[in-house]
């Protein structure tokens, strides 16, 4: 019965990882950029659902509503004032300024909030199901994952924007001959990539307490989902945020803490020998 629980709450985490991951994905596969800074955007919506919550007593699940159109707004400001010079360039570039970009996001909230963790004390009712209790916080965080999923996969298969950013991701040159803009495109996609993680920062409070510098863990996390789902398909970061998921809490039964947190790069070695271009490959956009 241990063993079931922590399969389900590893399925219910590895859900979030997979949204974690859907917005560097997303990036990546439009523009080719490596977003160093997406755990800092993670956040950034932390504190910013954080302050709602103290200053308003919005609750974090609501903050969603501010978090969520506010990354977005960023990140269009950051794509038009920064990342769009790099998007033709060597991928390294894009590489040392996100890199850049997240040291100056983690410097300021550093010097504006100071290293102190911050959290918010809400909980739901537990979720007990044919013996397996699920917390009701994880629950939520689930349902929050499955429902940004489902809402990013009917707009990118039902809508034309969507469709044009599964075209650029394809190939750039034949979308634009078909009267597709790719700038705008790689702007619209950045945004979202940058809405995805500011909402995930809303539902990260409900399960943990945040600090300014601790963004590059999330952006390590996604990074490792991204590739073991294959670079460029949001249906391997889902795939590859659950594995990491259940992975990591069925060892934890068995591992010591500290050497859990390994399984899921042991993981990504495998599958990167097996197959270099991740579980889905150019499969699943």
């Amino acid at each position: 019965m241990l063993l079931a629980e922590l399969v389900v709450l590893g399925l219910a985490y590895g859900l979030l990882f997979g949204v974690l991951a859907l917005g560097l994905t997303l990036i990546w596969g439009v523009m080719k950029v490596v977003n160093i800074a997406h755990g800092d955007f993670v956040i950034v919506g932390a504190y910013s659902s954080y302050w709602l919550f103290v200053l308003a007593g919005v609750h974090p699940i609501l903050s969603i509503l501010f978090t969520a159109p506010f990354g977005f707004g960023l990140g269009i400001i950051v794509y038009l004032g920064l990342v769009r010079r790099v998007v033709h360039a060597p991928e390294l570039m894009s590489l040392f300024l996100t890199f850049g970009i997240s040291t100056l996001i983690s410097s300021l909230l550093l010097y504006i909030y100071s290293p102190n963790q911050r959290a918010i004390s809400v909980t739901f009712p537990s979720i007990n199901g044919l013996g397996v209790v699920l917390p009701g916080n994880v629950a939520i965080a689930a349902a929050y994952a499955v429902v940004v999923a489902t809402l990013l996969r009917i707009f990118l298969t039902k809508t034309y924007w969507g469709k044009a950013i599964r075209a650029v991701t394809e190939d750039s040159s034949s979308a634009l001959l078909m009267g597709i803009n790719p700038e705008a495109v790689s702007m619209l996609a950045f945004g979202i990539g940058v809405a995805i993680a500011s909402s995930v920062g809303s539902v990260v409070m409900l399960l943990q307490a945040v600090y300014p510098t601790g963004g590059s863990e999330f952006t390590l996390l996604a990074f490792v989902i991204v590739v073991l789902g294959g670079l460029g398909s949001p249906f391997g970061a889902l795939l590859g945020g659950i594995v990491i998921g259940v992975v990591d809490n069925v060892a934890s039964l068995y591992l010591p803490a500290a050497a859990t947190p390994a399984i899921g790069f042991i993981i990504l070695v495998i599958v990167l020998i097996v197959r270099p271009s991740g579980i889905m490959g150019a499969k699943g956009r």
